[in-house]
């Protein structure tokens, strides 16, 4: 028997630049060095998978997933990042039915809770039942877990990943004792800008977005590849917060629940974090002593000035192993490890969470 997990293969942009899919091919590359094979699959997405049929599109789905046998296990990293339910569908159902593998979904983003902040029956929509189309769902967090459960009617049987990876082995700037934020994202959003509430200096990174002219203390400092910023984080925190005016309307509450990979790239450059305390990861920042935990970003200020010199190195150093975790991949290997004990060994740990 032969353990899988699924890799899409993007262009150089995106693969360097959009948070999804570098999550994605970091995982696969991390997994693939504890005896996992990858199985790679371009980046499709609706139109032209609706424009060429579903004769055609089984024909991808054979010349992608027909070297799976029975019996084989299959990670699927999900969502595919095709936009297209449709095909989404096909290819588990391939996977299941004709292939007769187990399938494991590898969850790194819900699609309606990005897109709606709203407090209704989520159940019907596709990102959430096509879950229960797995023999086992890896979720990002306990929260989460409950949140699937609760309000998106999932009844696969779960497990927390716990964090994300950030894979990285460059070199790392010495960490300096500085009141300033840094915030990473794949686009300045400026609702997060209008949001916020103090002089404390902030850098940017990321493409602007058009912001225009903003205040002396937000620096732009533009757009990085992904493996190119950890270097450049020389001090200071590492902001955790989503626009309540975001683009993406359901963000800032999905913020409560995800893993954001934010949070895995400042503990792989090593610096402190900063979050709300309604975040899925708050009480572990604090009960370690990785970072400051708020109740609004109105606090963010007297948080910051309240931290001594001494208090901040003392973060640094409680930072180093989980700097080291997820910088290996640590994460994804140990989730893919349990995962492949439940379905195949029926071992389950304290952390399996059955549907209700």
């Amino acid at each position: 028997m032969t353990n899988w997990i699924t890799s899409v293969v993007d262009n150089d942009y995106v693969t360097k630049r959009a948070s999804g899919i570098i999550a994605n091919q970091m995982a696969a590359k991390s997994v693939s060095s504890v005896g996992f094979r990858q199985l790679y699959y371009p980046r499709m997405y609706a139109k032209q998978l609706q424009e060429v049929g579903k004769d055609t599109r089984r024909e991808y789905l054979e010349a992608m997933l027909g070297s799976v046998l029975p019996g084989d296990t299959v990670i699927v990293q999900y969502p595919l990042w095709t936009n297209s339910t449709e095909f989404e569908l096909e290819f588990v159902n391939y996977l299941k039915e004709n292939r007769q593998a187990k399938v494991v979904a590898l969850v790194w983003d819900i699609i309606s809770w990005v897109q709606d902040n709203r407090e209704r029956d989520y159940t019907g929509d596709a990102s959430l039942w096509m879950l229960n189309k797995y023999d086992l769902v890896i979720a990002a967090n306990d929260k989460m877990i409950e949140r699937l459960q609760h309000e998106g009617g999932v009844t696969s049987a779960m497990i927390p990943m716990h964090l994300t990876d950030f894979v990285y082995h460059g070199p790392l700037a010495a960490k300096q004792f500085k009141r300033e934020l840094y915030y990473v994202s794949t686009g300045i959003d400026p609702a997060l800008i209008d949001e916020y509430p103090t002089n404390i200096p902030i850098n940017f990174i990321g493409p602007d977005n058009g912001v225009g002219e903003v205040p002396e203390y937000i620096h732009l400092l533009g757009a990085m590849d992904s493996n190119d910023i950890p270097r450049h984080l020389d001090g200071g925190f590492g902001l955790l917060y989503y626009a309540q005016n975001s683009g993406y309307k359901g963000m800032h509450r999905y913020g409560e629940y995800n893993n954001p990979m934010k949070l895995s790239l400042y503990l792989a450059a090593g610096i402190p974090v900063v979050t709300l305390a309604n975040t899925a990861h708050a009480r572990w920042i604090k009960e370690r002593g990785i970072g400051l935990v708020i109740d609004s970003l109105s606090d963010i200020e007297s948080a910051i000035n309240g931290v001594s010199e001494a208090e901040y190195y003392r973060m640094i150093a409680n930072i180093k192993p989980f700097q080291s975790a997820v910088s290996s991949g640590f994460f994804a290997k140990s989730a893919a490890l349990e995962a492949i004990g439940y379905v195949n060994l029926d071992i389950q740990t304290g952390g399996d969470k059955k549907g209700e």
